[in-house]
Parts: C-alpha cells; sequence; structure tokens
C-alpha cells in the first residue's frame, strides 16, 4: 500500500503538460503516448472499473481509451475540452460503448456498478471538491446523476429503472446538473483564466 500511495503522489495531472502530451500524441510522438498513459493510467482505469465492475474488463477498456487518444489526439481542441475532461470522456465513451455490449450491460443498474473504494487518488483536492459537491445535491438529483454518468443510460430507461416518471428524472437531472455547474464553475474559471 505504501508504494501505491508513493505512485500516485508522483501523478501531476497539470493540464499544461497534457495539453502539450496531447499535441505530440497527434503529431505520432509514441514516448507522449506512453507518458500520458503514465500519468493518467491509474484516474482512468479507476473509473474504467467503476463502470465495468470487473477488472478484467476495465482493464481491457483501458487498452481501448488510449487506443482512441492516440488516433484522435490529432483532433483534440484544447478551446473545447480541458485535457482531462477530453480523457475522461473518451473513457467514459469506451466504458459504455463496452458495457452495452454486453448482456449485462443491457441489464444493468446502479447496484451493478464497482464501487470507488480509493483514499489515494490522482488528484486529491479534485476528488474531494466533488465529493463534497454531490453530497451537497438532494439524494434524488444525486441518484439519477450517477445513473446516467455510471451506466449510460438515457432518462427513459432511468424512468423505468427507478419507478419515477421520465419528466421528474429530466428535471431532477437538469436541476442536479445545473448546481453542479455552479459549483465547478470556479474551478472551471480558475484553469481556464476566465
Amino acid at each position: 500500500m505504501v508504494q501505491e500511495n508513493q505512485a500516485v503522489e508522483k501523478i501531476k495531472l497539470d493540464n499544461a503538460e497534457l495539453s502539450a502530451l496531447i499535441k505530440k500524441i497527434g503529431e505520432g510522438d509514441s514516448t507522449a503516448i506512453a507518458a500520458l498513459y503514465d500519468g493518467t493510467s491509474s484516474l482512468i482505469f479507476g473509473l474504467m472499473l467503476r463502470i465495468l465492475a470487473k477488472q478484467n474488463t476495465a482493464e481491457e477498456a483501458l487498452l481501448d481509451v488510449y487506443t482512441r487518444i492516440w488516433s484522435e489526439a490529432a483532433s483534440y481542441k484544447p478551446e473545447s475540452f480541458m485535457p482531462l475532461e477530453w480523457i475522461i470522456t473518451i473513457a467514459r465513451t469506451c466504458a459504455i460503448k463496452r458495457l452495452d455490449a454486453t448482456r449485462e450491460g443491457r441489464k444493468r443498474n446502479l447496484s451493478n456498478s464497482g464501487e470507488t473504494d480509493s483514499q489515494t487518488t490522482v488528484a486529491p483536492a479534485m476528488q474531494n471538491h466533488v465529493r463534497s459537491s454531490l453530497d451537497s445535491l438532494p439524494s434524488t438529483q444525486k441518484e439519477f446523476l450517477d445513473w446516467a454518468f455510471y451506466t449510460g443510460l438515457s432518462c427513459s430507461e432511468i424512468a423505468i429503472r427507478s419507478g419515477k416518471p421520465t419528466g421528474a428524472v429530466k428535471t431532477y437531472t437538469r436541476i442536479g446538473m445545473s448546481k453542479l455547474y455552479e459549483l465547478f464553475r470556479p474551478l472551471y474559471e480558475r484553469e481556464t483564466g476566465s
């Protein structure tokens, strides 16, 4: 555990460094993809494991993520996404596609997703901010946002599984997203200098 903690502490998630690595990857620099993998794979693997729940499936999906990053890096637009947002979006998309392809994925619900058991993370300050922000939401909003993010289900599918009307699911999700946007805006503005 001590070695794991030390490894996590060495990882840097500086946006300027990540952007530079993505640019180099887009130019075909294989050492840049290795550096990006070393710097972000533990975070991305945690997300994959949370969504896919099975370690071997998460490991396979992790390779899909970095393969996709390699092929799409040249089209990365830093003005559209911060680098970590872009990487996480790719990871979530890969995980949800893999989940959709399985029989278990088609029957999935939130309780089937892997649990996050991570006292040490790649970005502990950000993790604490995310957790406290989510915890500040009313339970119904948090529940529907969890369903949407970790399972990739639509509002209609969440409504069926939760027994709530589709309109209520959409409303709770929209209000929850608006609240999270307001909670994260200062962080985003600090990162982008806006």
